[in-house]
This record gives structure tokens, sequence and C-alpha cells, in this order.
């Protein structure tokens, strides 16, 4: 057996946990070995029970025809040991042993943002969650998420409107959920990448998403949560992101909100508060390079240029800079962003805006 095709196959074997596939890996040396090996002695490493249960999802495994069913759909394949695998992920306590990859994985992809959050969305996370990715995608940023409805969705929407994305799926990439996702992972594809580490036609299963999750957090620098619940799978990437050292960023909500009471519970627990990109980003300066050189290589675009020239006195707030420049509050919002990214302005005491001096 192929040393590709092994790993697909150990891969395929509901029952290997991650704690018996490094003591066969000890014992065997390589998964070859691990796949030809008569069950008494695999029953020498991990039990009779557990070599018996490994044997048979092994003889059932095809690992040619997960190949094929990838190819046909245009995806390709990748193991832990192959160039092009992220990383970020290779450095997982438990990495993935297969990736099925629909699009690329470019190397910029590891300067990357989690955003998730309830399929329960209400109007304002979908907005608040498709603005950030957004706004973090138009600086070069990959946004990922986990292809489910609500959050998920939108900030992928989002994304898609300005850059790249990835999505995550607790799923083989042949049963994708939710079922009607077919047009959005297309999208996706051509813009970034859909993957998944499950066998293609793997259904989702309760174990499935959080085991998911984890690849969404080692992807990213930081997670950010938009709306989640007491009890929310997006905690738990927000939890597996804290023990892999990636910062944790939650968006604040309404009190009355049982969608906002594990966002709000997340900022008491000193997760940063967001309300917008720059809060994000300025904690990744190596993400947008150089402040003064950004600076000196903008070319201010209409509302930019009306809001720094406003600038050019006294200090001034968003609300004062909509009245002076005649423009929409959200506009000037936005300028402000690019602007303060750019390191050409900059917030001061009092929820002001000064000039830098920059550009």
């Amino acid at each position: 057996m192929e040393r590709k095709h092994a790993w697909i196959a150990l891969n395929s074997a509901p029952s290997l946990t991650l704690r018996r596939l490094r003591a066969l890996l000890k014992d065997f040396g390589d998964p070859e070995e691990i796949c030809i090996a008569p069950v008494e002695e695999l029953a020498r490493t991990i039990g009779p029970e557990a070599a018996a249960k490994l044997k048979a999802e092994l003889e059932r495994a095809d690992p040619e025809r997960e190949l094929s069913l990838a190819r046909k759909a245009g995806a390709w394949t990748l193991t832990f040991e192959e160039e092009g695998y992220p990383r970020v992920l290779r450095e997982l306590p438990d990495p993935p042993l297969v990736l099925y990859v629909l699009g690329e994985l470019h190397p910029e992809d590891e300067r990357a943002i989690a955003i998730v959050g309830t399929r329960r969305a209400t109007s304002y996370g979908r907005l608040v969650a498709r603005k950030l990715a957004e706004e973090l995608a138009s600086w070069g940023v990959t946004v990922v998420s986990g292809l489910a409805p609500g959050i998920d969705t939108a900030a992928h929407r989002g994304a898609l409107a300005a850059g790249r994305t990835v999505a995550v799926l607790g799923t083989g990439l042949g049963r994708p959920y939710p079922a009607g996702s077919a047009r959005l992972m297309e999208e996706i594809a051509a813009r970034g990448a859909v993957i998944s580490e499950f066998p293609w036609e793997r259904e989702g299963a309760k174990w499935t998403f959080p085991r998911r999750n984890r690849i969404i957090a080692g992807l990213s620098r930081g997670v950010v949560v938009v709306e989640a619940p007491e009890r929310s799978g997006a905690l738990i990437t927000a939890d597996l992101a804290l023990e892999q050292g990636k910062e944790v960023f939650a968006v604040p909500g309404p009190i009355t909100s049982e969608v906002s009471r594990g966002t709000n519970r997340l900022i008491q627990e000193g997760a940063k508060l967001v309300t917008c990109a720059a809060d994000i980003l300025e904690e990744f300066p190596d993400f947008a390079g150089s402040r003064e050189a950004k600076g000196a290589a903008m070319e201010l675009g209409p509302d930019e240029e009306r809001v720094y020239n406003a600038l050019a006195g006294e200090p001034l707030t968003a609300e004062e800079i909509a009245e002076r420049t005649g423009l929409p509050y959200a506009a000037v919002a936005r300028a402000l962003l690019e602007l303060s990214l750019a390191g050409m302005v900059e917030e001061v005491p009092g929820g002001r805006y000064i000039r830098t001096g920059i550009g």
C-alpha cells in the first residue's frame, strides 16, 4: 500500500483516536505497516477489542475511491507529510492526517482571522459579521469560518466581497452542511478554499463539528465570536484558540439577548471587545506591515480625503466630522478605519481623532 493511501485509510477509521495512533506509530514506525499488520499484532499495542474494530475499518477503507471522488469534484488531497500542508496545522497536537481541499491554500493564508458564531444569528449579528469580514479581507486578511448558517455564512459573504476566505467543514466535502450550500462553496473555492479532514462522504455528527473547530482555530491567528449563546460551538472554538495560544475577541450584544450571553461572558473573562476591524488589526501589526509605509502608499478615496481634510485643525469626533463633511456616519466610520489602519489618523481620549502627520 502506498504511503498516501495508508494515511487516507487510517484517516477513514472513526475508532482510531490520537492516543492509539501515536502508540501504533511508535511501535510500527509508519502508516503502511499499521495498515497491513495482522490484528494480533495491532492488539499488542491497542488491545484486542480496539484492534479488531480498527482492522475491520481498515479493510473497508478504499483510499483509491476517496481520491477518485475528490478528483471528479475538482478537489485535491494533502497528507500532513506533504508539501503544501498548512504549517500552522502541522504544529497542532492533533493535526489532521488528511485534508480534502476545494480551491487553493496560499502561504498568505497564515494571516488569518476566524469569525464564528451561532446559527441562530440576529440581523445585527449577521450585519456585524459581514462588516468585520469585509473590512478584514480588504486589508489582505484571510477570513476563516465554518460555512454554517448564520454568522459563519455572513462572514464568508463579507470576505468574498473584498478578498479571501477559507471554509472548514464538519462533514466530508461530498456531504456539506447545510445541504444547500453548494453555490456558496463554489464561490469560496474560487476566491479561497473549502477544506475538510473527513472522508469524502462522511455525514456530520455531534462529534465532527467540535473536531472541525480545532482546525478553524488552528488556521487563525485570532478568533472573533460575534454572537453565541452560553452553550455554543463558537465558544468551543474560542476555548480551543486559547489553548493554542491565540487571541480571542468578542462583539458585545444586548444583555437581554440570549445569543449575546456567550460573547458578553467572553468579554467579562478577558476577551477583547470588538466594535470594528481596527480593534482586531491593532493586535497584529505584521498583518498590515508598516503603518507608515501604508500611509505613504495609500491613495485616498473621496470620502477618506474629505475626512482627512476635516481633521486639519482641532481633534474631532466621528459625529462632528459627519456634520462638517456632510457624509453619512457610516461613511465617516469606514474612512476613519481606513485612515487609522494606514497610520494617517489616530484616536485620542474623548473619542476624538487627529492627524498623525503621516501622508
